[in-house]
C-alpha cells in the first residue's frame, strides 16, 4: 500500500466516524441558533495533563541499532522519492513551459500569415478593382466605336 493510499483510507475512516457519531446523536437541537448557544454555553474543561507521556526523543546510543538502522533505510527511501518526485516535477515544469513557448511561436507566426493574407487580399482587391476599371473603359469605347466614333476606337478593332 503506498503512502497515498494510507492517508486516503485514514480520512475515509475519519470521515465514516464521524458520519456515525453525526447518526447517533439522539436529541439533535431544534435549530442551528440551539446548536450554537450549546456549543457556546458548553463548560470547557482542560485536557488533561500527563507529562509522562510527552514525547521525548531517546539519544541514539540508547536506542536499538536495527531499529536505527531501519529507521535510517526509510528516511533515505523516502528521501529518494521525494527527490524522484521533484526531478519529475522539474522535468515536467520544463515541457510544460517549451509547450507554451512552442505554442507562442506557432501562435505569433499564424498571426503574422494572417496579416500576410489580409494584405495579399488586399494588393489583389485593389488589382481587380483597376482591373475591373479598365475593362469597363474597354467595353465603353468598343461601344463608341461601334456607333460610330471612330477616335474611340483601338486600332487593333478596324
Amino acid at each position: 500500500m503506498s503512502m497515498r493510499s494510507g492517508t486516503f483510507a485514514a480520512c475515509i475512516a475519519v470521515v465514516a466516524i464521524a458520519g456515525v457519531a453525526q447518526a447517533q446523536s439522539a436529541n439533535p437541537p431544534a435549530d442551528r441558533a440551539d446548536a450554537l448557544l450549546n456549543v457556546a454555553v458548553a463548560p470547557q474543561t482542560p485536557p488533561p495533563v500527563n507529562d509522562g507521556e510527552a514525547y521525548h526523543r531517546a539519544e541514539d546510543s540508547e536506542q536499538d541499532p536495527a531499529e536505527l538502522r531501519t529507521t535510517q533505510a526509510l528516511n533515505d527511501e523516502i528521501a529518494s522519492r521525494n527527490q524522484l518526485a521533484q526531478n519529475q516535477e522539474d522535468a515536467d515544469r520544463a515541457k510544460y513551459e517549451e509547450t507554451v513557448s512552442a505554442s507562442n511561436e506557432t501562435r505569433l507566426a499564424y498571426e503574422e500569415d494572417v496579416r500576410r493574407s489580409q494584405a495579399a487580399r488586399s494588393d489583389w482587391e485593389a488589382e481587380q478593382a483597376r482591373w475591373q476599371a479598365e475593362r469597363a473603359r474597354w467595353e465603353a469605347d468598343v461601344r463608341a466605336c461601334e456607333a460610330g466614333d471612330r477616335s474611340r476606337c483601338s486600332t487593333r478593332v478596324r
